[in-house]
């Protein structure tokens, strides 16, 4: 038979009478979870339960699709070799209770991921054209023949990672697997289809929203024999899903926007795709807050996937121009899964310098002379305070996204961190708002032609960047900690 006039007719049949089935359903556990392109294995049910015949109506002969000859999956790793890649560890640090609001991917709330999704009002609207079946259930058919379309409809009520297979064909068996969205419009809309080489296993793996969906099965041979297929839905998904294989990769923006994921089933793998435009270094960073281990991640090096320790800032360096990184995070096989638990992963370009830095304040003082107090009051202000800093990557381009802290500290100043992130330009900045004080210092100093009394305490700020090599970024190091800062409290004629 035509394998392309198949799908004509498999989407042709339906609204001209369908036999109704009689089905007896089993729930089914979680199967494996892939794309319609690199299979593990397949779900196999312990239980069975059988449907009947269900050819496919009239009304899907409006659709259609080119299909190609059949052929293996292809290649489940990425195309490009990366040999040139090492992660190097520039430090350990324990995972910082508060995250930065990402700017573009949204967080998933640990309670938020099985909350329900209502469905839109129009679907409850759409009168299915195929014969309802549940989800997460195993059917069974026989009696189907060569040339044959069946059709079977189900519905998904909240978002959800949704696997539909057709499996255990036997030698003279060979089908074609296609998932279809009934849209609100009364519109079909082809989502995909699996046609494996032979009796394979056809599986797809698909992000589906509330709505109505079918089964399409067209039979290129078929002896009767029976076969299984069915529909599991997975609704623990987090917001990156689909990205269970590296074609599938999410692309993390060079902003430093973190990737807050969830494993929602133990064959879960979350693939992320980062390229370094200008070959510039590469930071890379998965915090696991909860410290049990829960997640594993890995990067290609081109030949096999190696892993990054959790919890631990890692640099890739000596890339070319450009060059693409593949990262992947999936579940710790002797750790018990939680759907609920989110790890954090940040990657971005890793900061090598920073210049233009500004402390000052813009008030009307008169400044105290550098040598006229026992310590240098490098930095003098009263009630207002404005400091600023750009970040640099290694190859002289601004970043963007980078917390930058602003620590400040005086007699009458509890020592805090004032935190801000880079913008576009690679700088952040902050105006601090001081408070009076009394002053536990004074001196008699000259300015604007008249002897003046100062009354003043002394403090000291620093620049610090989290996630750099110690003493390369900000302000404050191992040799010149901090920069020495005069509050003024009072400034008299005398």
């Amino acid at each position: 038979m035509d394998r392309r006039s198949t799908f004509s007719r498999t989407l042709a049949r339906i609204r001209s009478g369908c036999r109704a089935p009689v089905i007896a359903p089993v729930l089914l556990a979680w199967g494996v979870f892939t794309s319609a392109t690199s299979f593990a294995t397949t779900p196999v049910p312990d239980a069975r339960a059988t449907a009947s015949l269900s050819a496919a109506p009239q009304q899907l002969q409006g659709l259609s699709r080119q299909r190609s000859t059949k052929t293996p999956a292809v290649p489940t790793e990425p195309q490009t070799t990366y040999d040139y890649i090492a992660a190097q560890a520039v430090g350990t640090t324990q995972p910082t209770t508060a995250r930065r609001p990402p700017s573009g991917a949204q967080k998933v709330a640990a309670d938020d991921i099985d909350s329900g999704v209502s469905a839109p009002s129009a679907i409850s609207t759409i009168t299915p054209l195929c014969p309802t079946l549940s989800v997460n259930t195993a059917y069974t058919l026989s009696g189907t023949t060569t040339g044959g379309s069946y059709c079977y409809h189900f519905q998904v009520t909240q978002r959800a990672k949704t696997q539909v297979f057709l499996i255990g064909q036997n030698a003279s068996t060979d089908f074609a697997l296609t998932l279809v969205r009934h849209e609100e419009n009364d519109t079909l809309t082809v989502l995909g289809t699996s046609d494996q080489v032979g009796n394979a296993d056809e599986v797809l793996l698909a992000l589906t929203e509330p709505g109505h969906y079918y089964w399409l099965m067209d039979a290129y041979a078929s002896d009767g024999s029976p076969f299984q297929f069915g529909a599991i839905l997975n609704t623990a998904a987090d917001a990156h899903e689909l990205n269970d294989a590296p074609e599938l990769a999410t692309v993390i923006p060079d902003d430093r926007t973190p990737m807050i994921g969830n494993m929602d089933s133990a064959q879960d793998v979350d693939y992320f795709r980062y390229t370094a435009q200008y070959g510039q270094d590469v930071f890379v960073r998965m915090d696991d807050t909860f410290g049990l281990g829960e997640w594993t991640l890995e990067y290609f090096t081109g030949s096999f996937w190696s892993p990054i320790s959790a919890n631990t800032d890692s640099m890739f360096s000596n890339l070319p121009t450009p060059a693409t990184i593949y990262l992947r995070v999936s579940p710790t096989a002797s750790v018990p899964l939680n759907t609920a638990h989110t790890y954090q992963l940040v990657v971005g370009s890793f900061v090598r310098a920073s210049d233009m830095v500004n402390v000052s304040s813009p008030e009307n003082l008169v400044p105290v002379p550098l040598g006229a107090t026992p310590s240098p009051l490098v930095t003098q202000a009263h009630n207002q305070l404005n400091w600023s800093i750009r970040v640099l990557d290694s190859k002289g381009n601004p970043v963007r996204g980078v917390q930058v802290n602003f620590i400040l500290g005086a007699d009458e100043i509890p020592t805090a961190a004032h935190p801000a992130f880079s913008n576009s330009a690679g700088i952040a900045s902050g105006s601090l708002t001081l408070p009076d004080c009394f002053g536990n210092g004074d001196v008699l100093h000259t300015g604007q032609g008249y002897l003046w009394l100062t009354e003043y305490d002394v403090g000291a700020w620093l620049i610090h960047v989290p996630h750099t090599i110690p003493g390369e970024v900000g302000v404050g190091g191992p040799n010149v900690p901090s920069v020495t800062f005069g509050h003024i409290c009072r400034q008299t004629i005398q």
